[in-house]
């Protein structure tokens, strides 16, 4: 639930803390005190998207900060997915707004908008007048009676949105065959000339490597030769160092028996010369052997040149050529076995269409099986809040087209008096009703949903008197497995309250700010006799607000009848 709620710098907000409670949390307060505001600041802060005038004008920028406790596994569930951890079973989610850019963070960690909502979507519900239109839409009735049959249906609605996928997957395929036989045949020819190209060269692994040494020492065969002649006849015997070093040698040997050293130097000067003579063979024979005819030099470079094209064109490395080639057989084996292919695929969409409508009608199965129990408690609930003798059905009828959710239209036909005809209830419900419907609906889903906190703005739009009273009873016994925050103008709601706030506008520095301030009993009383049009010294209202206390405490006192 939400624990802790604080507000800098958000439109008339300065700075308000909040500490709500569980169970039944209400906002009361004269009309543009700001209670709207203050919820504006939680959805803000949940993923909804910043006014230009969120900013309080001559604040740099906007802050706002919430607390909330980590109450069941699907909560715990989505954080440990997203590798989020909860301090002593608490998340902190921020919003920090300037005017250039807003920044999200949950426990620290800076989150972008789809993961702020993942969060957001499991720990609250925030209805206000845009929500309650949402039930006109004829596409939100199926997500609301698959809510209510979350249990029985998760596993199925499941199973038909992957195959829905595997379907999507072959369609794509089959709807690419739809194209004109010249361009398959051009793709033909092409994928023809690739692999033709690609064969042709035949290439063999380390060829291009062994072509570019041999052409580097052949287009340099003259350099070499040239290099490699002077070196022999600078080390060889005619005057070279050889003969000049067969001189020092004889030298040396006149003398080398009187000393160790002398010996030493001797044995070092065999081993040289024995080096020399050996490099110096292996030279002369390195020069024989270059022999390069022009002929061989030019079938070498266009074999090369044919290689390093083949290589640039498809794929770089020989490996990657070879990858290449082989998926573009596979293109040509299936462009030119076309009927073939085209069967194969038109029997593979076939068996996926027959296990997606498989699935499909085992989900019918079970929302027309829910929809019977859903209709039964929301007629229940209609009653409960002051509709007289209302009707409700769900009719669900096959849709045109499959779709990951089944193939089901789901619409609600309501009537909200007595003698009238069922109709669908986007064209017969009004603002007041709707409102009240969504609180009938919230009421049967109450239990089932892993969002233990629930904001009603507006709940009491439209309605007074004993209607008030029955939608203030219905949040009372809402909130009892549930936390809930309301903003009312209405005393019979107010009055229910087991945490009581106000709202007031107040001048501070030469501005008007929204404060909020939680009443203890006296001033909730104080609060009710000016809800119910009386100033706080009107004794006759203040005497009304006490006895609207005390059937609300009588209300909440009752246990709740499990239907």
């Amino acid at each position: 639930m939400l624990l802790y709620l604080h507000v800098k710098n958000y439109a008339l907000i300065d700075d308000a803390e909040v500490e709500f409670s569980d169970g039944l949390n209400i906002l009361t307060g004269e009309t543009g005190a700001g209670k709207s505001v203050l919820l504006g600041s939680i959805s803000l802060a949940l993923g909804a998207k910043a006014k230009s005038d969120a900013i309080r004008q001559g604040a740099e920028f906007a802050f706002v900060e919430l607390h909330f406790s980590v109450d069941n596994d699907n909560q715990k569930s989505i954080l440990k997915e997203m590798d989020i951890a909860a301090e002593d079973d608490v998340i902190v989610i921020q919003k920090r707004i300037t005017k250039q850019r807003s920044v999200g963070k949950i426990c620290g960690v800076t989150v972008n908008l789809s993961e702020l909502k993942t969060v957001a979507d499991a720990f609250m519900d925030v209805y206000g007048q845009h929500d309650y239109q949402n039930l006109l839409k004829p596409s939100m009735h199926i997500e609301i009676l698959d809510d209510f049959a979350k249990e029985k249906i998760k596993d199925v609605k499941e199973e038909v949105a992957e195959r829905y996928r595997d379907y999507l997957a072959v369609k794509k395929e089959w709807d690419s065959l739809e194209e004109d036989s010249d361009k398959r045949s051009r793709d033909i020819d092409f994928l023809q000339f690739q692999i033709a190209e690609i064969e042709d060269a035949a290439l063999i692994p380390g060829e291009e490597e062994e072509l570019k040494e041999y052409l580097k020492v052949a287009e340099s065969g003259e350099k070499i030769a040239e290099s490699l002649s002077r070196a022999i006849y600078a080390l060889g015997d005619d005057g070279g160092a050889l003969e000049k070093f067969s001189a020092g040698f004889r030298d040396l040997s006149a003398v080398s028996s009187l000393t160790k050293e002398l010996g030493g130097f001797e044995e070092s000067l065999i081993q040289s010369q024995d080096i020399l003579q050996s490099v110096l063979r292996e030279m002369e024979d390195y020069l024989s052997g270059m022999e390069f005819d022009e002929a061989t030099l030019n079938e070498k470079r266009a074999r090369y040149d044919e290689i390093t094209s083949v290589l640039m064109k498809y794929g770089k490395t020989y490996e990657n050529v070879m990858a290449f080639l082989e998926e573009k057989k596979e293109e040509l084996n299936k462009l030119s076995s076309y009927e073939e292919y085209k069967e194969n695929l038109r029997q593979k969409l076939d068996d996926a269409y027959g296990l997606l409508s498989e699935k499909c009608l085992e989900l019918t199965k079970i929302r027309k099986k829910e929809s019977a129990n859903f209709e039964k408690k929301i007629r229940e609930a209609l009653t409960d809040l002051n509709f007289s003798n209302a009707g409700f059905e769900v009719r669900i009828e096959e849709s045109e087209k499959y779709s990951a959710k089944g193939g089901d239209d789901v619409l609600f036909y309501i009537s909200t008096n007595k003698g009238e005809a069922l109709m669908p209830l986007c064209d017969v419900a009004s603002g007041g009703e709707l409102s009240r419907i969504m609180l009938a609906v919230k009421t049967v889903s109450a239990g089932r949903e892993s969002v233990n906190t629930l904001i009603f703005d507006e709940i009491d739009a439209g309605i007074s008197g004993n209607t008030a009273w029955k939608v203030a009873e219905k949040l009372g016994i809402l909130a009892k497995g549930m936390q809930i925050i309301c903003i009312t103008h209405l005393p019979q709601i107010a009055a229910m309250a087991d945490t009581h706030f106000e709202i007031v506008k107040a001048e501070s520095e030469g501005h008007m700010v929204t404060e909020v301030n939680k009443l203890s009993e006296e001033a909730s009383l104080a609060e009710l006799t000016r809800l119910l049009g009386g100033g706080t010294d009107n004794a006759a209202a203040r005497e009304n607000a006490k006895e609207l206390k005390k059937q609300a405490q009588e209300i909440k006192n009752k246990p709740v009848k499990r239907k």
